[in-house]
């Protein structure tokens, strides 16, 4: 990795095709407020905005039952004692020295200053969806989850372990050791890999509900093989139906419903499979199909957690400015603190494509 200084002697009050430095830090400032307002299309999908340490939330504590009410009879009680767990949320702090040193601003236009900005906020993006991706597709058990700085742990998916039980959902129990963490048992995507993700997100009722949908997240290696799959052919339940922003096709079938748009919360769609749409993208990993549900942005139904500090002003990301307070870009560094935990340990699975072997989460 290339690292060091953007190198000199002298500082210039502007650039050296006429663009003052002090605006030039002033529209840097007002571009990371713009930046902080929003998130990466891919990591809305899965997150929720917080500055909790982490959250209670809610496990089987029974149900109350209506009976039969009689003339003279007196109405039965009812109480329901809830049991709960506390979901913790990471916070690390991580920071990028760009250095703009007065060599570098002398002979610097613009937008070659500008260009570095611009990566840097690229690199928060990918640090971000790093952490992310990580936290969603690397199962957490019990006994060895990561501890936040609170001490809270940090649960991952349904893993299989023994505390692994979730909660009932209209009449469906489940047992210990659920797991969200699946392989094909082949080399090659199926369609029942990808109605198997899909269920293990809709029976706990995510991704069903009033605006919600489940996302399943592709590679384009899986999503060439996605594309051909047809119902009853196979084994696939469904059809693959392409996408309105798909490429143009002609075919003697006919399509029955609604043709799927060609985008979702930013993001390209292919198409659709039973009740999920398809993204793909690069961001995914080979070998790997993810069922997503997100129930809108910065929903507290969405499988992650993003957590920020509660001071206001240290919030997403910043740039520090360098020790001259009358050229602040000279010396200046990028700093952020975030982390993410697992919120909804039932909005999302991973499908592993392999012929044998347990789930192993990818290097990431």
């Amino acid at each position: 990795m290339a690292r060091g200084f953007n190198v000199a002697s002298d500082v210039f009050q502007r650039t050296i095709d006429g663009f003052d430095l002090g605006g030039i830090w002033n529209d840097f400032q007002d571009a990371l407020q713009v930046y902080n307002q929003g998130k990466a299309p891919i990591l809305a999908l899965l997150t929720h905005s917080t500055t909790a340490t982490g959250d209670p939330l809610a496990l089987d504590g029974g149900r109350l039952d209506f009976e039969e009410a009689s003339e003279f009879g007196v109405p039965k009680s009812g109480r329901v004692e809830p049991d709960y767990y506390v979901a913790g949320y990471d916070l690390k702090w991580f920071d990028l020295a760009q250095r703009y040193t007065a060599a570098f601003l002398r002979d610097a236009t613009a937008e070659q200053v500008r260009t570095q900005h611009i990566a840097a906020m690229e690199g928060s993006d990918r640090l971000q969806w790093t952490m992310a991706i990580n936290r969603l597709m690397t199962p957490a058990l019990e006994g060895s989850r990561p501890v936040n700085p609170e001490g809270q742990s940090i649960y991952s998916l349904y893993a299989g372990s023994t505390d692994d039980a979730p909660p009932e959902f209209k009449g469906r129990t489940f047992a210990t050791g659920h797991n969200h963490y699946l392989v094909s048992g082949a080399a090659t995507v199926d369609g029942q890999d990808l109605e198997d993700a899909i269920e293990h997100v809709a029976h706990h009722g995510y991704g069903v509900g009033p605006g919600e949908r489940i996302i399943l997240l592709v590679h384009p290696n899986e999503g060439a093989v996605i594309r051909g799959f047809r119902a009853g052919v196979n084994g696939s339940p469904f059809d693959f139906i392409p996408s309105a922003g798909g490429v143009p096709y002609i075919t003697t079938e006919r399509i029955v419903g609604a043709v799927p748009a060609g985008e979702f919360n930013g993001l390209p769609v292919i198409g659709s499979f039973g009740k999920a749409l398809v993204v793909e993208t690069y961001d995914a990993f080979a070998g790997y199909v993810v069922a997503i549900a997100h129930g809108g942005n910065n929903s507290t139904r969405n499988a992650l957690s993003v957590r920020s500090h509660t001071r206001p002003e240290l919030k997403g990301l910043r740039m520090i400015p360098g020790t001259d307070d009358k050229y602040p870009l000279s010396g200046s560094t990028y700093g952020i603190g975030v982390g993410f935990g697992v919120r909804n340990r039932g909005a999302a699975a991973v499908v592993q494509i392999t012929a044998s072997g347990s789930y192993s989460a990818p290097t990431i």
